[in-house]
């Protein structure tokens, strides 16, 4: 049994490939599951430690490599991504942003390059809007249900109705279902609306077998027009006053989730460069600690004094911190404002150098005044 390779198919790793052993004394021990490569210098020194079996030495190796990549076949991945379409309207021409069947094909074609499985949306009308995107044969469409109302017209163009802006996802069946897995439609997310403001939509993502707690996924689109800048003490701006209070409240949900023991995911549109050196809105939620908070007319939620306590799960971690945005408004400042927040242990399937933004191939002008962003996950349950 001297070989210097070995070519197999796996059932407990079906994409395995190739498993090069070179020489007796494993110098060199090679693995590619498809999901990801490594030296198995570890798996090396693990073997030596090993009490005598009756097993062949090198079929002893080749099952610990095999623990190792079923380990990462059980794991999902997910393509994640979210998108502010800018006054997605249901009808032709309708809304602040009126668009043309041309329009709505040219969104289609950048959907399809997204290569997503669940996508946050933020400022859709209704289902209808997202359905001239997203085909319901094959996507779940699922919209925050904030009752309509009379938005008044549009700011530059008086002529036009605004249409309702909501968040909400779209959710590739098909491939959740080749995943293992399968979601759940949980209670929008209405307070942080503050009652004239967008809610945010949620779901639950868990394995279809019913085995793990499952990972809540947020849409998010806070308030405009504080996209940096101080936000402790005084306050000017009715803007900025105004995503102090979401911040509270989404914090309190922050908090609520992890002491629970859920994983989580914040998509969408923040208004707010989070990724800028020491924002005032991300170092608040990104404290390490959790608190029994308590209703406030400032701060929207303020923390009970004498509750603050570390827990290590709201560490968060911002999935495109220190990469420069490349569709800044303002050039001199590169930062984001749409972004994908999870805790710290979600945050640990991140897939190294998979975080995206797409741009529109030259379509002028640009199809909304957002790029989609995405990022690929490997989900762990508790």
């Amino acid at each position: 049994m001297d070989f210097k390779s070995l070519h197999f198919q796996s059932v407990a790793c079906p994409r395995m490939r190739t498993l090069v052993l070179q020489t007796m004394d494993f110098q060199s021990i090679v693995v590619d599951c498809g999901l990801f490569s490594f030296d198995l210098g570890a798996v090396r020194y693990s073997y030596r430690k090993m009490p005598k079996l009756f097993l062949p030495k090198r079929l002893i190796l080749l099952l610990l490599l095999l623990a190792a990549c079923s380990v990462a076949a059980e794991s999902p991945t997910l393509r994640l991504a979210t998108w502010n379409l800018e006054h997605l309207a249901a009808d032709v021409g309708a809304g602040c942003r009126p668009r043309s069947e041309a329009d709505y094909a040219r969104l289609r074609r950048h959907a399809q390059r997204l290569h997503a499985d669940l996508i946050a949306l933020q400022e859709v009308e209704d289902r209808a809007a997202v359905a001239r995107l997203f085909d319901p044969n094959i996507y779940a469409i699922e919209i925050a249900r904030q009752p309509d109302r009379n938005l008044g017209p549009c700011r530059r163009q008086r002529e036009q109705a605004r249409t309702m802006q909501r968040t909400g996802f779209a959710i590739n069946r098909a491939r959740l279902t080749k995943l293992g897995l399968s979601y759940r439609r949980l209670p929008d997310f209405a307070a942080i609306g503050l009652g004239s403001q967008r809610w945010a939509t949620r779901i639950l993502i868990e394995p279809a077998a019913g085995t793990g707690a499952g990972i809540q996924l947020l849409a998010v689109h806070l308030k405009a027009g504080c996209a940096y800048g101080r936000l402790d003490g005084k306050i000017d701006r009715d803007q900025c006053r105004l995503l102090v209070r979401q911040r509270g409240i989404l914090e309190e949900w922050i908090d609520a989730s992890v002491s629970a023991g859920e994983g989580l995911v914040v998509l969408g549109d923040f208004n707010r460069q989070l990724d800028q050196p020491r924002d005032d809105f991300w170092a608040a939620i990104d404290d390490g600690t959790v608190c029994t908070w308590i209703p406030d007319s400032r701060l929207g939620r303020r923390c009970r004094p004498h509750t603050s306590r570390p827990h290590p799960t709201t560490d968060l971690v911002l999935a495109n911190a220190g990469r420069p945005f490349p569709f800044p408004a303002n050039p001199r400042y590169p930062y984001a404002i749409d972004h994908i927040v999870m805790d710290a242990v979600t945050a640990q399937g991140i897939v190294p150098e998979s975080y995206t933004v797409l741009d529109y191939q030259g379509d002028h002008p640009a199809l909304s005044d957002h790029h989609p962003v995405a990022i690929s996950l490997r989900l762990t349950y508790r």
